[in-house]
């Protein structure tokens, strides 16, 4: 039996007497509901796979051999991950309640925020506004035109050169000839 998480489905492959005796493992499609499920609950590939009597390297081999699999797959994890986004947007808004201790003995309680949490998620959420150091913000636009590129690098090749070099101009008009 497994029980994949606080307050989750508790899920449960049971082997079934085979031929003389033996038990019999639940067929690699129950194995794979299970693992999607585990999944569903966990976002952890290694844990499902285990607690689904399956090898991570069976479940990642069926995920690129079956595309149906591969979709229930990322629809399981999105589904994971979306949960625990709700969780934390959760627990940033209203803190958590953490116990008061006097000589070993409850007393009360206190509530506490986490910036770094709320400041991770507003990063996630609108990273052109919270993530200033690049992450996942989309680039800036150039703030120089063309023409002013151009001759930037032209004045960069001269200094390259230096004073003892001779005239030679070099030719940076595109000429519609895409490589």
């Amino acid at each position: 039996m497994t029980e994949a998480g606080k307050g989750s489905a508790k899920l449960r492959l049971v082997k079934t007497g085979g031929k003389r005796g033996r038990a019999k493992q639940p067929s690699i499609a129950v194995r794979k509901a299970c693992f999607l499920e585990i999944l569903r609950q966990t976002a952890n590939v290694a844990r499902a796979a285990r607690e689904a009597g399956l090898s991570s390297s069976t479940v990642y081999s069926h995920r690129a051999r079956f595309p149906g699999f591969a979709r229930d797959w990322d629809a399981a994890v999105a589904e994971a991950l979306d949960e625990l986004e709700s969780q934390l947007m959760e627990r940033a808004r209203n803190g958590v309640e953490k116990p008061v201790y006097y000589r070993g003995e409850v007393v009360g309680s206190v509530r506490t925020y986490s910036d770094s949490l709320g400041m991770f998620l507003l990063k996630a959420k609108r990273p052109e506004v919270y993530d200033r150091m690049g992450g996942n913000a989309p680039p800036s636009p150039p703030t120089i035109s063309e023409a002013e590129a151009k001759a930037e690098v032209l004045r960069r090749i001269a200094l390259l050169r230096g004073p003892d070099a001779d005239d030679v101009t070099i030719d940076m008009e595109d000429d519609g000839d895409a490589a």
